[in-house]
């Protein structure tokens, strides 16, 4: 099995324990500040977080400046994506939003969490 593909399981096993974390606090403690987008910030963070380690893992892996410039281009490039998804969210939906400000950090610091602790294991078994 490779690299790549053990990585979208742990993915889809995180995004689904995400997923099933919210849907549980949402329907139980947190049901006042329920939002509808949660369960597609989800798919959002998942879609991306595969997204960049396939482009990542295309890296020549023997040339370190090679590999930290592709990181830090994808990391940027996410951070802009999240930046114009918050503004047109922002721009087009006028209820929670600060609900959905804290939960879109909730989720970006947990795949972002997710995403760094499996780059380094991927690293290290290079």
């Amino acid at each position: 099995m490779s690299k790549n593909f053990k990585f979208i399981i742990s993915v889809f096993v995180f995004s689904a324990l995400v997923f099933l974390t919210g849907f549980i606090l949402f329907n139980t403690v947190l049901s006042e500040y329920s939002i509808p987008v949660f369960y597609l910030l989800v798919l959002y963070f998942m879609i991306l977080t595969i997204g960049g380690r396939l482009v990542l893992s295309k890296t020549d892996m023997q040339k370190t400046g090679e590999f930290n410039n592709r990181y830090l281009l994808i990391r940027w490039g996410k951070v802009l994506i999240h930046l114009t998804f918050i503004i047109i969210y922002l721009i087009n939906v006028n209820e929670n939003i600060l609900t959905f400000i804290l939960t879109f950090m909730a989720c970006y610091i947990l795949y972002s969490i997710f995403d760094i602790y499996n780059l380094s294991f991927y690293l290290k078994k290079r």
